[in-house]
């Protein structure tokens, strides 16, 4: 039997809240307190570095890289790259987070993050889902694969306590 139309925007306005309240029970807690002990865990277990990774065909890309501090292992990169900023910029500034979730930064990876060609600190032109392109005829023909390659290849190079093993 239908409800009728009187009550039926009841019946959807309380399906609703019982929805909000049930993930609001189930879903982790993102006070402040949580926010802030994640941060200073950031800061006091990796040491944060900013680098201009040149790509094929001149551009620059920025890149902000997170090496822990525990030496006495090495670690795979986990390669983040996007279009919506990697600040805060400056070395000596940190995000909040820089993985999914706490237990990929206590577990030990090279944390990259870095701006998509044209996005805030990367050179280049944007284009959103860049197209591949699967027959490169020379350094002028790049797509989100070259960058990526370009960036893995230039960590492995420059950057000291990797186990070289890169994810994405």
């Amino acid at each position: 039997m239908m409800p009728d139309r009187a009550v039926a925007p009841r019946l959807i306005r309380a399906a609703c809240l019982a929805c909000l309240a049930a993930t609001l029970l189930v879903t982790p807690s993102t006070a402040a307190d949580d926010t802030d002990e994640r941060a200073d865990y950031i800061r006091s277990h990796y040491s944060k570095f900013e680098y201009r990774i040149p790509m094929r065909d001149g551009m620059h890309l920025f890149t902000a890289v997170h090496i822990p501090n525990d030496h006495t292992a090495t670690y795979p990169f986990l390669l983040f790259r996007t279009p919506y900023s990697v600040r805060p910029y400056g070395a000596d500034r940190y995000m909040n987070r820089i993985s999914p979730s706490a237990a990929f930064e206590e577990d030990g990876f090279i944390f990259v993050i870095q701006d998509v060609r044209g996005k805030y600190m990367s050179q280049g032109e944007f284009v959103n889902m860049r197209p591949h392109r699967a027959h490169k005829s020379g350094p002028q023909d790049v797509d989100e694969s070259t960058d990526t390659h370009d960036t893995i290849q230039w960590l492995l190079e420059n950057v000291p306590g990797h186990n070289g093993r890169a994810g994405q």
